[in-house]
């Protein structure tokens, strides 16, 4: 287990969400239809599968990176308004 506490952890995925938010249109320009993990404001690993996740995340000994899968810009036309 980390030495992070609960409250730590909890303000790092904050922090990550609100970069994801704030970055989402550039992201789905540049990683569609891909995985991509955010830690401390910046992309740490990019792939179709979670296991590219695992293994950065588990090489850099990061503490947990906030993962989202980005849609291909094609697959939003329904939900566009």
């Amino acid at each position: 287990m980390s030495d992070v506490s609960v409250e730590e952890l909890a303000a790092i995925l904050e922090q990550d969400s609100q970069w994801m938010s704030e970055n989402y249109n550039k992201l789905i320009e540049k990683y569609p239809g891909q995985m991509v993990a955010v830690n401390d404001g910046k992309v740490v690993a990019v792939g179709r599968e979670v296991r590219a996740y695992c293994a950065a995340r588990k090489k850099a000994g990061l503490v947990g990176p906030l993962l989202l899968s980005i849609p291909h810009p094609d697959d939003l036309g329904p939900f566009l308004i």
